[in-house]
């Protein structure tokens, strides 16, 4: 993809997350229990750590919630993300919290940040909104130190295409009855003509990025146990459709 193309498809994909960023839920929003498992998993996954100094990076940071877990846990933490609605969001957040994060726009396949910058470097949901996912994974390889943990959480959403269309109309109807929300309409409009340029539109799966990660160099890549760690599926609430979600990790 050329680099001029690359740019205008992220710029697009920034102006929906822009227009999401006043709507996204933090995981307290959506259940303390959904927060408290989050945040049990994440310090669990670090919990190996120790000492001062020690750097954490949340690619995609979205509202910061990832962030706001690790810098609790002691971790000097960098969130970086494409929406400036975003930062702007977890930069107003993490100040009612009293936590010092350094939040700022960037792409996620391209850091500014030198080499083994990193202890820990996490991200959620975000591996699937990325034209070059590959270039993604080996750049945050780039960064980790030696030793360093990665690890990434994503799923395999059955986002809507035009094949699909029929489900888009059941989806966004249901949805706004419930919740009187047009999300998912403007989701996939926005989203329509990425479709061809995203080749983890659909979703991601474990296997997926399993793959990616072990290209791009990590070690010892492991998934989490999900139903110990979480029980019901914080993206589904329970139901027999709820979408597959992940954890991995893995090692620099």
């Amino acid at each position: 993809m050329a680099a001029c193309d690359s740019d205008r498809l992220k710029s697009r994909v920034e102006k929906y997350w822009n227009w999401r960023s006043a709507s996204y839920e933090l995981d307290l929003a959506k259940s303390i229990e959904t927060a408290n498992n989050w945040e049990s998993t994440i310090n669990g996954l670090v919990s190996h750590f120790r000492g001062k100094g020690l750097r954490a990076l949340d690619v995609g940071t979205g509202p910061g919630q990832l962030a706001f877990y690790l810098a609790q846990a002691g971790f000097d933490v960098t969130g970086i993300d494409i929406s400036p609605g975003m930062i702007e969001r977890a930069a107003l957040k993490a100040k009612e919290l009293g936590l010092c994060v350094d939040f700022r726009t960037g792409d996620a396949e391209k850091l500014p940040f030198e080499d083994n910058a990193f202890d820990v470097v996490v991200t959620r949901n975000l591996v699937w909104t990325l034209p070059n996912p590959e270039a993604a994974v080996t750049e945050w390889h780039r960064v980790l130190k030696p030793g360093g943990r990665i690890i990434i959480s994503d799923g395999y959403w059955r986002n809507t295409t035009w094949p699909g269309i029929h489900h888009l109309v059941i989806k966004t109807v249901t949805s706004f009855f419930k919740t009187r929300s047009l999300i998912s309409c403007r989701f996939f409009s926005h989203y329509a003509s990425l479709i061809g340029s995203l080749p983890l539109y659909e979703g991601v799966t474990l296997k997926d990025v399993g793959q990616l990660m072990k290209k791009a160099g990590f070690q010892q890549v492991l998934s989490c146990d999900i139903p110990r760690h979480f029980g019901v599926n914080p993206y589904g609430a329970g139901t027999k459709s709820s979408p597959l979600f992940f954890i991995v990790y893995g090692n620099k």
